[in-house]
């Protein structure tokens, strides 16, 4: 069950980097948010894509040598969340629709979360 739920958060990841990466217009549009900083977009689903989405995959295919990966991957999947929540307090999102943020930053969360459950619940997985 932990195993093919790495699968799903990975695709989710990919998706959601994808949309920064290729079309951050289509989010700013999505969210009614200033056109200004498409650059960050485009390097935040860089990351998304890269460590979520490509370090999930490793973990999966070969979770007995990727417990480091995971715990990395999980430690930057906090700390963007908590970015993510730190600018939303402060009001630093230009966006007009702030639910898209809000779901985002939910998201951002539930996953975090999903980690760090995996981390603590299930280290059987990455021993040999």
């Amino acid at each position: 069950m932990i195993r093919p739920s790495l699968i799903l958060i990975a695709l989710f990841s990919l998706i959601y980097g994808l949309i920064f990466l290729l079309t951050p217009n289509f989010f700013i549009e999505l969210s009614q948010a200033e056109h200004i900083n498409v650059a960050w977009l485009r390097n935040i689903g860089a990351s998304i894509s890269g460590v979520l989405f490509l370090g999930l995959l490793l973990v999966y295919f070969n979770p007995s040598k990727n417990y480091d990966l995971f715990l990395i991957i999980t430690i930057t999947s906090i700390l963007q969340t908590l970015g993510l929540i730190f600018s939303r307090l402060y009001n630093e999102f230009s966006a007009k629709k702030m639910i898209i943020i809000d779901l985002t930053i939910y998201s951002a969360i539930i996953v975090s979360l999903y980690l760090v459950y995996i981390l603590l619940n299930y280290t059987s997985i990455f021993k040999k």
